[in-house]
């Protein structure tokens, strides 16, 4: 993997890492659904210019809007809401990594070599020891919600591999806007009051949602996306596993100085441990193996 790729690898996951604090905040301001919505809506209309039909790919553009982004940021704002401890919702929604593994390799024909089996290995070992933390059973009906945000866009990776000749941008303002319809639909089906929360929102409600939008849609998944063109996806999802490890890092320093109200986190030694072995099998993917000769279609 170049440099320039490896220091996207980490901007990303700093952005992801971010955007769990601030989508934490958010949901505590607005209801998840509207939260997530007024996200999307803010990339939507930054993102206007780039609207355009392509043609041959909208039903997998939409399939892709629809799965990776509304249904995944439904339930995964669902689980924060649901859920007490970031680190619930951080660690499970990392099984994406081996859903999206398996299923590149059954669909896409995908192979992985025994050096990056390992770091896939390493990497989910070290989430996996952060699973049998005592939190996580406390906060199980976020860790549900995590479970489903993880499956939904893991399928939505195989249909964005079969996109040919689109551009970040391109893909991500038709994730926005078809995000935003759709959840707002919902959150006017199932939440109530949305006019009068927007009005009464504060400050920092309203910081919460803009620095989703930027960082989480505008950094961290452009990034992604933009990977996902030059290289397998068992070789990229791998790479989200530092996002947890720097979610929890961030709720503890929160909790620890009380920046924010409803942060509960403490570190353990499991949460060491297991934070350490992620971040080394992490290391090993970007690292080992030959590059795939993939042509950027960005």
């Amino acid at each position: 993997m170049k440099s320039t790729d490896i220091a996207l690898v980490l901007i990303m996951n700093i952005a992801f890492g971010a955007a769990f604090i601030s989508a934490k905040i958010g949901v505590s301001y607005f209801p998840p659904f509207l939260f997530t919505s007024m996200r999307f809506l803010i990339i939507a209309i930054i993102l206007l210019p780039f609207l355009k039909l392509h043609q041959g790919q909208m039903f997998n553009i939409l399939f892709i809007s629809l799965l990776g982004g509304a249904f995944h940021f439904a339930f995964f704002y669902l689980a924060l809401d649901n859920s007490t401890h970031i680190s619930s919702v951080a660690i499970f929604l990392q099984l994406g990594t081996p859903f999206a593994t398996i299923l590149s390799v059954i669909f896409l024909g995908e192979i992985i070599r025994w050096k990056r089996l390992i770091g896939i290995f390493l990497a989910f070992a070290g989430v996996v020891i952060l699973i049998f933390e005592p939190t996580i059973f406390s906060d199980l009906g976020g860790v549900y919600y995590a479970l489903l945000a993880a499956f939904s866009i893991s399928v939505s990776l195989l249909f964005m591999k079969k996109l040919k000749n689109i551009k970040v941008f391109d893909l991500q303002v038709w994730i926005a806007w078809t995000s935003f319809v759709f959840l707002a639909i919902i959150s006017f089906i199932v939440e109530d009051n949305q006019i009068l929360i927007i009005q009464n929102a504060s400050i920092n409600a309203w910081i919460a949602v803009i620095f989703t939008a930027i960082v989480a849609t505008g950094i961290g998944h452009a990034g992604f996306y933009y990977l996902l063109t030059k290289y397998d996806v068992s070789r990229i999802t791998p790479l989200t596993l530092l996002a947890p490890v720097l979610a929890i890092v961030n709720a503890l320093i929160i909790t620890y100085f009380s920046i924010f109200d409803g942060f509960d986190e403490t570190i353990t030694l499991k949460i060491l441990l297991g934070g350490s072995i992620t971040l080394v099998g992490v290391a090993i993917v970007m690292i080992r193996e030959k590059e795939n000769k993939i042509v950027s279609t960005v």
